[in-house]
């Protein structure tokens, strides 16, 4: 079966930033990986 690609955006410039990773990881992590295929999307802190 082919899987789902499914986007994950996390960081940014936000004080939250650390934060935003943090989620980002449990989610990654609560994904049935059978399924789906995270795609990680990060923003560093000077907006990139």
């Amino acid at each position: 079966m082919k899987k789902i690609r499914v986007g994950i955006l996390f960081g940014g410039k936000s004080s939250e930033h650390e934060v935003s990773i943090a989620s980002a990881n449990s989610v990654v992590d609560a994904l049935d990986k059978e399924k789906y295929e995270a795609v990680l999307i990060g923003i560093d802190r000077q907006g990139h």
